[in-house]
């Protein structure tokens, strides 16, 4: 693989359904691109649950500072009824400061149909996709436009 392979980098995730929900733990990411300004950019990573093209059930990390490599172990937890037959939407954002709107660094979709409880976690690496292939996001309000 080139390194034109993960020009938007990729996310570290751990998926485990236990008794009565889902824990998505967003360890970390890599190779994420410049900040516009040339800087290391101010992170922060959303999760979806899917359902069709709708989005549902928001929740959100805490932001980490100057890095292209950040850090966030953090774990996001859903209802396991509210998982069942959905897939998981897990956007990167750059914070931007001021006025401006955050910036959707990029995405990666994973189907939740294969997570059974009791079963190993699902763990690993996720290319991240430009935010288009999945939806137009014109900030990170969550509304999308068609």
């Amino acid at each position: 693989m080139s390194s034109d392979d993960f020009t938007l980098g990729e996310i570290h995730l751990e998926l485990t359904l236990t008794k009565g929900q889902l824990e998505v733990v967003v360890s970390s990411a890599r190779g994420l691109p410049s900040a516009a300004s040339g800087q290391d950019p101010d992170t922060y990573v959303k999760t979806y649950l899917k359902e069709g093209e709708r989005r549902i059930h928001k929740r959100k990390t805490r932001v980490t500072k100057h890095s292209r490599r950040p850090k966030f172990n953090q774990t996001l937890r859903y209802g396991a009824q509210d998982a069942l037959g959905r897939s998981l939407l897990v956007m990167v954002w750059e914070r931007q400061r001021g006025f401006e709107h955050n910036q959707g660094i990029g995405v990666a979709e994973i189907s939740l149909a294969k997570l059974e409880q009791g079963q190993r976690p699902l763990v690993g690496w996720y290319r991240l996709l430009p935010v288009s292939s999945v939806m137009r996001v014109d900030s990170d309000s969550g509304d999308s436009t068609r």
